[in-house]
Parts: structure tokens; C-alpha cells; sequence
């Protein structure tokens, strides 16, 4: 065990210790070594840094290491200007994935919020006398169209956030993931382009004044049917193919509990035969069977963005595959 304790060199300021310990550490111990930094090493090890006030809070702070029953490698007094404030490569890693998780999270929760608002919105579309109530309530579906884009776009970031992540444990998973994501946010927009022609279709049909109805009829059944198949059924079946992709990733790397990752991979794949059986014709499109096949991805969505956003990602994982991947590269070079 090497040790650098020297002379403090401003007594006004702390001083600046990095405390190296073999294992890694949880997140859980972050209340037990308040105001220092936890660091998971490549190595295996765990670096802790910060301020100590003096060498009585040094002694009380090498005692709780002690208590913790793992092996003490070295104990280094550094300068403010070393290390900026005390960050490695390392950490400054976890910090951007940590970001990436948040972003993830908010975004999830986004997502959501809008689908479900945009229902309150979209009644008038499937009302009995659906071209007087859609002219007359264009502002309220025009709503719901604005909201199905703000969801396309969330679906489509969400991936994107999870990409920086995933690719370093399945590269092709993580980019289908980014894929069907993103094509469910093209298909959202090109179903809006049919919820909008509905619209204007209507308000036509009102100042017309009710001119050749089967002719109205036939083109609001056809352009009812294009954004009920395209922004139901077509994206629909892209979030529960790339949701599914990055699951099993999710769930393979432990980078969440995994009991999310299963609750998501059941659900997916829940999703993905129910748009089956609407292909098929054996269920109707957004009938009830439908709806209770997919419907619990809604607080399964919640729970994981409120999870990426308080906890982020498993550190342990992402440190574990850092050191798998120095080792490969040593391998490689030799």
C-alpha cells in the first residue's frame, strides 16, 4: 500500500485525497462517504476522492474503509490542479451515461403522457355524425395531431439515447433498436398527414353543405383506415419490435433490474403478436383484446423512466465492460 500524506499546504483550504480500495463499490455506499467521489476502476478497484478537512477526518475515513472489510491499495494527497476537480477518464464515462439516462427517462415519460393526452383530443374522428364534429372541433383533433408528433419524435429520441449505451454491449440490437424506432416516429407523422386530410375532408364536406355522401363517406373511410393501420397498427408493431431488441439487451447487461427488463420483454412481444392477430383478422384493430395486450407497457414505460432518471444505469455493468474491453485491446495488441 503506497501512502502521500504530506503537509498541508493551505490551511484555509482541505485538503485533496484520492483513497483507492479493491472491489467495487455500490451506489448505496454514496451516503456512507458523503462529499467524496466514487470511482469503479477498470481494474476492479474503486477510487474514492475529495476534500478531507483534516488528518482527524482522514482517520475517521480510513476507519469506515476499514469497516468495510475490503483491501486498502493506496491512500494519495493531490493537488486542487491535478485532477480537475478529482474526476477520472472513468468517471467523466459514467457521467455522460448518466445524462444519457436521464434523457431516456424524460423522454419515456414524455412519450407517454402525449399518447395518452392525445386520445382525450381524437374523440370527434370516431364520432356517429364524424364530419360535423371533426369541422367543428378542427382546433381539439388538430391537437391530437400536434401531440402524435411530439410522441413520434420522443420515440425516435429515445433510441438515439440509448444508442450510446447499448451499441457498446450489441451494436446490431442497439441500431435495430434505433431503426424501428425511428420508423415508428415516420409512421406517426405520416398517419398525422391522414388525421389532418380528415380534418380539412370535414370541413369541405360542412361548407359544402352536405353534397354527395357516399362520395365523403368512401374518402373519410379510407383516410380513417390509413391512420388507424399506419399510426396504430404500422407503428405500433416498430415500438414493440425496437422496445423488444433493446430489452434483451437491457436484460442480458443487468444495466437495469431485471425484472424491468422482463416486465418490457413480455409486453413487447405481447404487442408484437397482438398486431399479428390484427393483420390476420382474428382480433380487431385497438378492440379490447388488443388494448389489454398492450396497455401495460404504459405504467411499465413510467417506472423504467423514473428508474433511469434517479438511479441511471448500473455503474458495476458499464465498469465491467470497460474492463472487458481494455483487456480484448491489450489481447489484440499483443
Amino acid at each position: 500500500m503506497s501512502n502521500k500524506l504530506t503537509p498541508q499546504p493551505d490551511p484555509v483550504q482541505p485538503i485533496i485525497y484520492q483513497i483507492r480500495i479493491k472491489g467495487h463499490l455500490d451506489n448505496q455506499w454514496a451516503n456512507r462517504f458523503e462529499g467524496l467521489s466514487i470511482t469503479l476502476e477498470e481494474d476492479g478497484s474503486t477510487l474514492l476522492s475529495g476534500p478531507v478537512a483534516d488528518q482527524a477526518a482522514l482517520h475517521g475515513l480510513l476507519k469506515r474503509v476499514r469497516d468495510l472489510g475490503m483491501p486498502l491499495v493506496s491512500v494519495n494527497q493531490v493537488q486542487l490542479d491535478e485532477i480537475h476537480p478529482y474526476r477520472s477518464k472513468k468517471e467523466m464515462k459514467m457521467n455522460s451515461f448518466r445524462k444519457l439516462a436521464i434523457s431516456a427517462g424524460i423522454l419515456f415519460i414524455i412519450y407517454t403522457g402525449v399518447d395518452v393526452l392525445s386520445f382525450l383530443f381524437l374523440g370527434p374522428v370516431t364520432a356517429t355524425n364524424h364530419f360535423v364534429s371533426v369541422s367543428e372541433n378542427a382546433r381539439l383533433v388538430g391537437t391530437g395531431a400536434f401531440l402524435l408528433i411530439i410522441g413520434g419524435l420522443c420515440a425516435s429520441g429515445i433510441a438515439i439515447s440509448l444508442y450510446p449505451v447499448l451499441k457498446k454491449f450489441d451494436p446490431v440490437l442497439a441500431l435495430g433498436a434505433v431503426g424501428f424506432r425511428i420508423s415508428e416516429g415516420v409512421l406517426r407523422i405520416v398517419s398525422v398527414c391522414a388525421l389532418l386530410s380528415i380534418i380539412t375532408l370535414s370541413q369541405l364536406f360542412v361548407i359544402a353543405g352536405a353534397p354527395d355522401l357516399p362520395y365523403f363517406q368512401t374518402l373519410y373511410s379510407l383516410l380513417y383506415a390509413g391512420y388507424r393501420w399506419v399510426g396504430n397498427v404500422g407503428s405500433l408493431l416498430a415500438f414493440s419490435v425496437g422496445c423488444t431488441l433493446y430489452y434483451i439487451v437491457l436484460f442480458r447487461t443487468k444495466l437495469i433490474p431485471r425484472w424491468i427488463s422482463v416486465w418490457g420483454l413480455v409486453f413487447g412481444i405481447s404487442g408484437i403478436v397482438s398486431c399479428a392477430l390484427v393483420c390476420i383478422g382474428l382480433i380487431a384493430p385497438f378492440g379490447t383484446e388488443q388494448v389489454v395486450m398492450v396497455i401495460p407497457m404504459l405504467p411499465q414505460e413510467i417506472v423504467l423512466a423514473v428508474w433511469l432518471i434517479v438511479k441511471g444505469f448500473n455503474q458495476s455493468a458499464i465498469a465491467s465492460l470497460s474492463a472487458k474491453t481494455a483487456t480484448n485491446e491489450l489481447l489484440s495488441a499483443a
